[in-house]
């Protein structure tokens, strides 16, 4: 489902971001709010493919020690990478919760548009949360194969 929010995401910002273009070039009329829809929709775009990231473990990995490291350093290398990861997203979830919370209390919107910050800043905190259980949940399945080729 989430990959499917952001396909389709990106789609619309694409398709939002030629007419803007071609309303501002051609028509002399850019697409009133384009700027913050779009400042929006990259969000959902982040945040929604962000556990899906995580999970298939796709990030931008710099691998070029990765031939002088151990197999068994590895493991418990990608292990502790994982937790770190976890660790980080964790805390992200948690202050962006606390962030939709200043935003509900304070009914935060934006200028021009006057759309709410507050439910996708709340959206954006469950899933940087989802992303942070993804990637204990691969944190461990790292710990469990390290931990079986040690025993072995």
């Amino acid at each position: 489902m989430l990959g499917t929010i952001a396909a389709l995401d990106l789609a619309a910002m694409m398709t939002l971001t030629f007419l803007d273009v071609t309303g501002r070039k051609f028509f002399s009329s850019p697409i009133y709010g384009a700027y913050e829809v779009t400042e929006f929709m990259m969000g959902v775009l982040i945040f929604s493919a962000l556990p899906l990231v995580t999970a298939r473990e796709d990030h931008v990995t710099i691998d070029v020690f990765d031939h002088f490291i151990a197999p068994i350093i590895g493991r418990w290398q990608r292990f502790v990478v994982n937790l770190i990861s976890s660790v980080a997203l964790g805390f992200l979830g948690w202050r962006l919760w606390i962030l939709s919370a200043s935003h509900l209390h304070t009914n935060e919107v934006t200028m021009t548009l006057h759309i709410p910050h507050a439910p996708f800043s709340r959206a954006f905190a469950v899933l940087a949360l989802l992303a942070a259980a993804a990637s204990l949940t691969v944190a461990l399945a790292h710990l469990a194969r390290a931990r079986q080729r040690a025993t072995q």
